[in-house]
């Protein structure tokens, strides 16, 4: 089923009744880009992303934030949709216990910080009390951590969408500061890793006889 492009609402119900959450995902879409909601479709793109949120649970991590991160746009200083959020890139944590290294949990820590950016200003202290137990454990998680990039492409994945939504005023302001920093790290490693092996490889390279 497409959806319509006349209704989008209409159609997020619809694929929701039915259970079509790729049609639900491009209803949402659509009435997301659509852009000048008025107070009852802000309601509906709310409870719609949340549907699908839920849907995709930790089996599509990246698209789940999305989604949550979507429905808490439409309301940017709600308290309870910025901790479903939150609760979300918990769960995420916990879900993948023993399997994140120190870079995930620096790639999901900016993540948090890109979506703080969107909270207004008046409601700056409810963020911070909301974000500030999941940073703490980020952080403590941090120090005792490896490196290991099993799951960068799932944690970056979730930091670049999450980016993507930004104003372009946003992206060039939050870029250089969260993105260069990553790029410089795995670039310095990646050097790291060669210099290790060469200097094996050195080591098994038989001598002239």
């Amino acid at each position: 089923m497409k959806p319509s492009y006349e209704d989008p609402i209409k159609s997020i119900y619809q694929s929701i009744r039915s259970g079509d959450y790729d049609t639900l995902s491009d209803a949402l879409d659509l009435a997301y880009n659509s852009g000048g909601r008025s107070a009852s479709e802000k309601s509906e793109l709310v409870f719609g992303y949340s549907v699908l949120a839920d849907a995709y649970g930790q089996d599509n991590p990246v698209d789940a934030l999305q989604a949550h991160d979507r429905a808490r746009q439409m309301y940017p200083g709600d308290k309870e949709l910025l901790r479903s959020e939150i609760d979300f890139l918990k769960e995420f944590i916990d879900f993948n216990k023993g399997k994140l290294g120190k870079e995930d949990y620096d790639l999901i820590g900016k993540t948090i910080n890109l979506i703080k950016l969107k909270v207004p200003e008046s409601s700056t202290i409810i963020a911070n009390r909301v974000c500030e137990p999941l940073i703490d454990e980020i952080y403590q998680s941090m120090q005792s951590s490896e490196a290991n990039d099993v799951l960068n492409l799932v944690t970056g994945g979730m930091l670049y969408i999450i980016h993507g939504d930004l104003t372009v005023e946003e992206q060039v302001e939050k870029f250089s500061e969260l993105i260069t920093p990553i790029l410089m790290e795995k670039l310095a490693r990646d050097q790291k890793n060669k210099k290790k092996a060469k200097k094996i490889k050195e080591k098994i390279k038989p001598s002239n006889s």
